[in-house]
């Protein structure tokens, strides 16, 4: 594998890097990246594509680190790059986007897959160095996040897995959940379009099942970032047929680092009985965060609350692989 650190202008975006020097632990500074700096990794057969935001100069091998794994599939990693900005103050903030999203490459249907996914992600770590990071994965990217840690239990230091559960409710269970947040006709909208996959394209869809995926309206500079994102909605029809057959409840009883999960109150694409099921699946440390007043997109109605929950985890984050017995406590 090879791993390049490439310039802005290389993507279309404005040249050259800042420089912010900070205050660093015993009175020293820090010279960490302002802007994201992008990089690319060559793994098998594709190259890989996201950026590094924060990264400090005279790094420490043991930096804490945050990665965060974007919503989808067939989304980029656009939002979670302009939302979770601030934390690059402090940490480094990586953000890739995954194989057939966004600027990396397409591949194809066979590799667009969790394990796959999942894979990837391990080998971006590997490659920038870090140790123990927090993972963060929001909706799509919580499943992705949660069969990551299940294959590769020795790298994460914490989860961060918001607006996910390890399964998604069956039609009619998600029937009763719409029902309860938007009336019988979110809870009709679902049905219909769980018999026929068009429905999705439907007025009745977007009033009724799209208008409860958040209780607020974006922020103008949010809007902004989601009208540029790079969609590839061949890859979304490819696995979303796939979402009523997935449980990642397996998956979570492998995890062996602290769990945080964080879910709205009013999320309409999970119960809270499904998200008890997961947290109370992780054999470790695990804890809910249910935010009262949000629906799905965490990006819109609980930003501060997902960046407190990330710094949380910062605190929190194991030093020690289950089989390392030479890292500090």
């Amino acid at each position: 594998m090879t791993l390049l650190i490439v310039s802005r202008a290389s993507f279309g975006l404005r040249d050259g890097w800042e420089l912010s020097v900070v205050a660093g632990q015993g009175g020293g500074v820090t010279t960490r990246l302002v802007d994201p700096v992008w990089w690319e990794l060559a793994v098998r057969g594709v190259t890989l594509r996201g950026t590094v935001h924060g990264r400090a100069a005279n790094r420490a091998p043991d930096a804490p680190a945050v990665v965060a794994v974007h919503g989808g599939p067939g989304l980029d990693g656009a939002g979670l790059r302009h939302v979770l900005a601030s934390l690059a103050e402090h940490v480094e903030l990586v953000v890739p986007d995954l194989r057939g999203h966004g600027r990396s490459d397409l591949a194809g249907p066979a590799t667009w897959t969790l394990d796959d996914w999942a894979d990837d992600l391990a080998v971006v770590i590997d490659a920038l160095q870090l140790r123990r990071p927090v993972v963060v994965g929001v909706s799509f990217g919580g499943w992705v996040v949660l069969r990551y840690a299940a294959r590769h239990p020795e790298q994460p230091g914490s989860l961060v897995v918001a607006a996910t559960s390890a399964r998604l409710p069956s039609v009619e269970e998600g029937a009763e959940r719409m029902a309860s947040l938007g009336g019988p006709a979110s809870a009709a909208a679902w049905r219909a379009t769980h018999a026929d996959p068009s429905a999705e394209n439907s007025p009745a869809f977007a009033r009724h099942v799209l208008a409860l995926m958040a209780v607020l309206k974006p922020t103008p500079a949010l809007r902004a970032v989601r009208a540029g994102q790079i969609k590839t909605q061949q890859v979304n029809a490819h696995f979303t047929p796939q979402f009523s057959r997935l449980d990642l409840t397996g998956d979570a009883r492998k995890v062996r680092c602290p769990v945080a999960v964080v879910v709205g109150e009013r999320d309409p694409l999970t119960t809270p009985q499904l998200v008890a099921a997961t947290v109370d699946a992780v054999p470790g440390l695990a804890r809910l965060r249910l935010i009262p007043n949000a629906a799905h997109d965490l990006l819109t109605d609980a930003p501060e609350v997902l960046i407190e929950e990330i710094n949380s985890a910062l605190t929190t984050r194991s030093q020690r692989g289950p089989q390392d017995t030479t890292a500090s406590p």
